[in-house]
């Protein structure tokens, strides 16, 4: 399903996943917030008010993602030490 939506709202959805990939960085695969993001931007094709898409994306993906980890859906790996 190809999702269509303003460049500059696109590129602020961009901007959120890599935040989210940023906030979960060794405890979920980059591949599953992916899959999750892409999910969440098709359900909001229809969106009335386009430029909150990019918040509404993020705050989806994040809260599915938090209740795939809890129920056990997404593998979740140990952080990585930063030294």
């Amino acid at each position: 399903m190809s999702v269509s939506f303003d460049p500059k709202v696109l590129k602020h959805v961009e901007a959120e996943v890599r935040n989210i990939k940023h906030d979960f960085r060794g405890l979920v695969p980059e591949e599953s917030i992916d899959a999750l993001a892409s999910e969440s931007l098709a359900r909001l094709a229809g969106s009335k008010v386009p430029q909150f898409v990019p918040l509404f994306v993020g705050r989806f993906t994040r809260q599915r993602l938090r209740e795939q980890i809890r129920a056990g859906a997404i593998a979740v790996t140990e952080p990585e030490n930063e030294a």
